[in-house]
């Protein structure tokens, strides 16, 4: 369903995003892809997706070429990306409604599906309040069904459940699988959650550097790390741990060590036998050990073995919150703002129809306020202009020469007049941050 082979991505400055990357996805398989941020796994997403280029490779997704017959391909595939892709000023049944406008799908299918997939995911009692009354578990749900509107072949899911609460993320999980059960979808996921991935996938596929580093099922690989795994953790680092480390390959019984900051991962055949060694070793050449733990191989083991961190070490890629995404990201922003911000946690916490309601008259108020502030302050600096004396033409014309425009309001997101500026790209200049504050 999913054929890649020889795929490299080359930005700007020469880094290669993905580098010689080779990728095959049966039908009706779910293939978890893990890697460290910055490996390479949303960026294979985006040229699976046709929403990025590549500079050299051959991709196919559902029977379509990627770079000759895109258009296919979308008509084919499912996307839900890490930031979710719903409109929270429509209900969840005019988001579904405008996804299926967009596939050009005929208005009888479309609320057939839409009813198909309330149910399914079941928002029906949601399906007609708007998308900011939702909870993040609800909003997540209703980006898959947007992505499912059009029946597609193969779903790709990147960080399907990221922010979510364990109870939701679980949740979740299940839909995924009897999506991939009894619709026989093609699944790719990206995760940072390595439970997701053992729960979810049938194969697991380890992406560094741009690079598949190992593909395989999530018990093949954890077995390829024979016998048990032992942590130790010393009181102090020094020459002393290097001694320590060089011994231990001298010993048949341990088949690998790994350093991962201060800890060291030891595994052996028979961790029962291996800790009294460990522990003799570390005495013998002056170390103290801090903590020990010994457990059976797990997928963190396998990251680790194969990109030389875990992940629990890589953590979340935190996005914004959603209202941040359209209220503006240049660092306070507006009162209005601020306020609908608090506004918002407050109805989230009470949860009242007529608190949901009164949502827009209140913004509604906050930003005719902050617009009627901006629009005194302009009056204001017109009013005192026009009272400068305009008799001197000496001190007009050296007033002409001498001064530099007004500097903008740092204040404010925006000028208070609209940029009219010669060069396209200066309106960017105002979103900058004020470095010197």
């Amino acid at each position: 369903m999913i054929r890649v082979s020889g795929l490299t991505k080359i930005f700007e400055g020469g880094n290669k995003a993905i580098d010689d990357l080779s990728l095959k996805v049966k039908q009706g398989e779910i293939l978890a892809l893990l890697g460290p941020n910055g490996a390479g796994k949303t960026t294979t997403i985006r040229v699976l997706t046709t929403l990025s280029g590549f500079d050299k490779g051959e991709v196919e997704v559902a029977g379509f070429n990627v770079d000759s017959d895109p258009e296919s391909v979308r008509c084919a595939i499912g996307l839900v990306a890490q930031k979710t892709g719903v409109d929270h000023f429509l209900s969840g049944r005019e988001n579904l409604m405008l996804q299926g406008r967009l596939y050009r799908m005929n208005t009888a299918d479309i609320e057939s599906r839409i009813t198909e997939l309330a149910k399914y995911f079941e928002l029906d009692d949601a399906l007609d309040r708007t998308v900011m009354t939702y909870s993040g578990g609800m909003q997540r749900k209703l980006d898959i069904a947007t992505a499912l509107i059009h029946k597609p072949k193969v779903l790709f899911l990147d960080e399907p459940t990221l922010g979510l609460d364990i109870k939701s993320r679980q949740n979740l999980w299940r839909y995924i699988n009897k999506l991939n059960k009894e619709q026989g979808l093609t699944i790719l996921l990206t995760t940072h959650y390595l439970e997701e991935a053992d729960h979810l996938s049938h194969r697991v596929a380890i992406i560094n550097q741009g690079k598949i580093q190992i593909i395989d099922t999530p018990e093949a690989l954890k077995n390829d790390i024979h016998g048990d795994a032992v942590i130790l953790n010393f009181d102090s680092q020094g020459p002393e741990t290097g001694d320590f480390t060089y011994a231990m390959h001298e010993d048949t019984e341990i088949k690998d060590v790994v350093w991962q900051n201060d800890k060291l991962h030891v595994y052996v055949d028979n961790g029962g036998s291996a800790v009294p060694k460990l522990v003799h070793l570390a005495k013998e050449k002056g170390l103290v050990i801090k903590s020990l733990s010994l457990s059976q191989p797990s997928l963190d083991d396998v990251f680790l073995k194969y990109t030389g961190t875990t992940l629990d070490e890589v953590g979340e890629e935190e996005g914004d919150e959603w209202w941040h995404q359209w209220a503006g990201k240049s660092g306070g922003g507006s009162k209005w703002q601020k306020n609908w911000g608090q506004w918002q946690d407050k109805i989230e916490a009470s949860g009242t129809e007529a608190g949901k309601a009164g949502w827009q008259d209140k913004m509604q108020e906050w930003q005719n306020k902050d617009n009627s502030n901006q629009s005194e302050q302009a009056n204001l600096a017109d009013t005192e202009n026009s009272q400068q004396p305009q008799d001197n033409k000496h001190n007009k014309g050296q007033q002409q020469a001498t001064d530099k425009p007004p500097e903008p309001d740092k204040q404010q997101d925006w000028p208070q007049q609209p940029w009219s500026g010669k060069d396209p790209d200066d309106w960017q200049k105002w979103q900058q941050p004020d470095k010197d504050k």
